[in-house]
């Protein structure tokens, strides 16, 4: 482990063998079809027309790459050695890392993934092969339509990727953290904003056994983990 800018940061590699006892493993390409058609046809667009028009002619383009492929690939790892029963993730959006999410849920034998996004749209670009495992709240923000869904669903993984301030994390932390299992894992993207950052930590104090760090990887955002020590002894059973 690493401290950068007074962050820790671990490798993939090492968070998964430290976490959990386990190995990184890749997402699989049903989970990555969506993406990679989409960036083929940007790249087709872009040998005739400069990039910032085809951005223009289709808003699809814009959000082609919303997942780095570092990132895709940590959140798929983590959560494939997590082995959850059921993650909450808010800010689907097209639904590339709702994807990835369900591909690890697939593989690790759970539930659902449950995605909270206002966009009426969001989810556009879900992988048809994982809807199965995908149950998409729409229309309205994510501490609205929160609440029903944790009344008889509990998350053993939450992805964090909605609002970005330190509001609207807070407020998403203190509905859904409290509710988690000892063995609860929580991600989040945009780590690079100091207030995503100071959220979780006034929210997920170390005294209650929670652990943060960065994941290290070339995404210009960042993703970062909390995670509590139970994680492995628990995943291990």
């Amino acid at each position: 482990m690493d401290v950068i800018d007074d962050q820790a940061v671990v490798s993939l590699t090492e968070f998964v063998r430290e976490a959990f006892g386990a190995t990184v493993t890749q997402p699989p390409a049903d989970a990555l079809a969506p993406m990679v058609r989409l960036l083929e046809r940007e790249t087709r667009f872009r040998r005739w027309l400069p990039a910032w028009i085809v951005r223009r002619l289709d808003a699809g383009f814009a959000r082609s790459n919303t997942v780095h492929p570092d990132t895709a690939r940590a959140l798929f790892a983590i959560v494939r050695a997590a082995q959850p029963r059921i993650v909450f993730e808010t800010g689907t959006y097209w639904g590339f890392s709702t994807s990835i999410l369900a591909a690890a849920v697939r593989e690790a034998q759970g539930t659902a993934v449950h995605t909270f996004d206002l966009y009426p749209k969001a989810g556009a670009h879900i992988a048809q092969a994982l809807r199965p495992w995908i149950v998409v709240h729409r229309g309205q923000p994510s501490v609205a339509s929160m609440p029903p869904v944790l009344e008889t669903t509990v998350p053993d993984v939450f992805f964090q990727d909605s609002r970005h301030d330190y509001d609207g994390v807070r407020d998403e932390l203190i509905l859904v953290a409290p509710r988690m299992p000892a063995n609860a894992v929580i991600l989040f993207h945009d780590w690079v904003d100091a207030q995503v950052r100071r959220a979780a930590m006034d929210h997920l104090p170390a005294a209650d056994g929670w652990r943060l760090t960065r994941i290290a990887g070339e995404d210009p955002q960042q993703l970062g983990v909390a995670w509590r020590r139970a994680a492995r002894a628990e995943s291990a059973l």
